[in-house]
């Protein structure tokens, strides 16, 4: 259901500046009246002593902006109704969106950000994707957004599609996944038809929320949501891709993963001001970064105290407090571990996999 409007032609719209622009939590912009002229991007606070001050704003139909060093783009998705919505990016690396309260009904809008591509041919440029599905061995997602939504009506979602062909105009996808990590009072699928389907790498537990035989398009639909909501962690999104192959199947290997995508859903009655903080995406070794890097909890990190004040056991890794590698714990990218007198750290998600000097291994020796 994320389709954005092919629209290029600009009218005029509210928009909302301050003088330094930059992403202020828990506050909300001030919309001003503006021309057809502020359409196109536009950077803010020019002015400013700090050029990190300055931000980047775009405000016409499915405009775009690039972030993440420019491997994700931004997309301005007003899909459902014409809205006062604004995309924007800061010069510490967080961007965002906002919107006016929308009073149309009819589909959502999905302003998002997207790494990767489409279907239909708009795409990111990173080599990553598209990918055969059989060919993705890790795809993990890890974000850390501050949603201020007023309204029950939306969600905030992640999702991807399985296409039989490359890109292009007609759109040669045949599935459409959309796993919802948070969600307003509104915003229903009813009873999931599996709860508790899944359990990721991150003990995140995952509903499978509904599955329809289209949504926005013709592709088969299916729906998961997080158990426990959040707008901050860190998702194995393999975990989810199993699923859909053992339980609801009709995906072969050589489908193609188109990218990622997350963005919010939102309807009727709803307003709101969204700042992406951390946007991370790992596949098979790589890891794209988008935002300024705020750090995310994603689950794993529990207290490793030893209880006489360390930080547990050194290893046999020198005097840093680094925990001693072993076999049966679940690491993730950054984990560092000590490990036949070194450190060592993680690349990616591992389990079992001993630390050793190997060019494009899991582990890389740190000291």
């Amino acid at each position: 259901m994320t389709r954005e409007t092919d629209e290029t032609g600009e009218t005029n719209r509210n928009i909302e500046t301050t003088d330094a622009r930059m992403p202020v939590r828990n506050s909300r912009r001030r919309f001003l009246q503006l021309g057809a002229s502020a359409l196109a991007a536009t950077t803010l606070g020019a002015s400013s002593a700090a050029a990190q001050d300055a931000v980047t704003e775009a405000c016409g139909s499915s405009d775009t902006l690039d972030v993440g060093d420019g491997d994700f783009l931004l997309i301005n998705n007003e899909w459902g109704a014409d809205v006062d919505m604004c995309i924007w990016a800061a010069g510490d690396g967080t961007y965002g969106y906002e919107w006016a309260t929308r009073t149309a009904g009819g589909e959502p809008n999905y302003p998002e950000v997207l790494l990767g591509t489409k279907p239909w041919g708009t795409e990111s440029g990173v080599d990553a994707f598209p990918v055969p599905r059989g060919d993705v061995d890790e795809l993990e997602l890890t974000f850390d957004v501050d949603v201020a939504i007023d309204g029950e009506n939306w969600n905030l979602a992640e999702e991807w599609w399985l296409m039989d062909g490359k890109p292009n105009a007609d759109g040669p996808h045949t599935h459409e996944i959309m796993l919802v990590l948070d969600w307003g009072d509104e915003h229903s699928h009813g009873d999931p038809v599996a709860p508790g389907a899944i359990e990721d790498a991150h003990g995140n537990v995952i509903d499978h929320w509904v599955s329809y035989d289209s949504g926005g398009t013709d592709a088969d639909f299916h729906i998961f949501r997080l158990a426990d909501p959040t707008t901050s962690g860190t998702v194995d999104l393999t975990a989810i891709m199993s699923y859909v192959e053992t339980e609801i199947g009709g995906v072969s290997d050589d489908l193609l993963l188109s990218g990622i995508e997350v963005g919010n859903e939102y309807w009727s009655g709803t307003s709101g001001d969204v700042t992406f903080n951390t946007l991370d995406v790992a596949i098979n070794g790589q890891t794209y970064s988008s935002g300024d890097g705020s750090t995310v909890d994603d689950g794993d990190n529990g207290d490793d105290s030893d209880g006489d004040g360390s930080d547990g056991d050194s290893g046999d890794g020198g005097d840093r407090d680094v925990p001693a590698w072993t076999p049966d714990e679940i690491y993730t990218a950054g984990d560092q571990v000590s490990h036949d007198g070194a450190v060592w750290e993680a690349q990616w998600w591992t389990r079992g996999q001993e630390p050793r000097d190997e060019a494009w291994y899991v582990w890389q020796r740190v000291e």
